[in-house]
Order: structure tokens, then sequence, then C-alpha cells
């Protein structure tokens, strides 16, 4: 069985999402630590403007890539947006950059993932140019102490 090339993954995905299809796709970056982490399974479903609330996951092209972030702020047409690990708010981007927004965490290693986009993981959206900082210093600690544990590991064998 061959593998999709990105971009062509990312092309079925936004026809099925124009589709009204929900998807099930994986997180790959770490931006939404801790809510959300590579590997983690999550459904993104179809959305419009006006559903759209402070505190939704949006997934949005950013870059030729796929990004999912969390809705801090809308207005006129256009999103404001911030991973819940970043330390600063995403540039402002115009809706039409939006494929979808996060309606479910299906598997996740951690048990907060399944509040990520329930009132635990919504009230990001109001306190992240704190807790931001937080959670991109100990993700930083974090990965860190995954790739000494490796090492360890390795070492050990």
């Amino acid at each position: 069985m061959s593998q999709l090339s990105p971009d062509n993954y990312r092309l079925i995905l936004e026809e099925l999402l124009l589709k009204k299809n929900p998807v099930k796709v994986s997180v790959r970056g770490m931006s939404m630590f801790p809510m959300l982490m590579k590997d983690d399974l999550v459904i993104v479903s179809p959305t419009n403007y006006q559903e759209l609330k402070k505190g939704d996951i949006v997934v949005f092209e950013k870059n030729d890539t796929l990004v999912a972030h969390r809705l801090i702020d809308k207005q006129d047409g256009f999103l404001l947006t911030r991973g819940d690990g970043n330390r600063c708010a995403d540039q402002a981007l115009a809706y039409e950059k939006v494929k979808g927004k996060v309606s479910q965490v299906v598997k996740s290693r951690w048990k907060i993932a399944k509040y990520a986009t329930r009132k635990p993981g919504r009230i990001l959206a109001y306190t992240g140019t704190v807790t931001g900082s937080l959670f991109w210093a100990s993700g930083i600690i974090a990965y860190k102490l995954v790739l000494l544990c490796r090492r360890l590991k390795t070492h050990n064998s």
C-alpha cells in the first residue's frame, strides 16, 4: 500500500470537509501542548464563520500546511488564533483560510486531551497570555526529558 504525499493528503482532507464530511486526522506538532500532542487523533468537522466561538480549535491553512490553533477572537471575517502552548498569538487570518474545527479528540496519551474541545480547554482562549508561556516552557522541558530518556534507553540496550 503506497503512502499519500502531504499535498495529496491535504487535498483529500480539504475535499472531504468541503463536502461536509468530518475527517479523522493525526496531530503532528506540539503547539497545542498540553491539550493536544503529536500523534493524538482528532475529528475535524466542517464549520462556518457564524458558528465559530471563542475557545474553538480551528484548522486553517498557513504556509501550505494545516494548523490547528485555538480561536481567541473573531471580528469582521478575520480570526485571531494561538496554539495553547505558544507564547504569542498568530497573525490575524481571513476566515477563507479555515478548513474546519476540531470537534472531538478520539485518541490521546494524555487524559487531559478529552477536555481540549470542552469548557476547560475553551477557557484557555481567555488565559492564553499567561498559560501560553507556561505551557511553552513546560513543553520544552518535557521534550528534552523524552529525548534524554530515549538516549538512556539506547545507551542501556
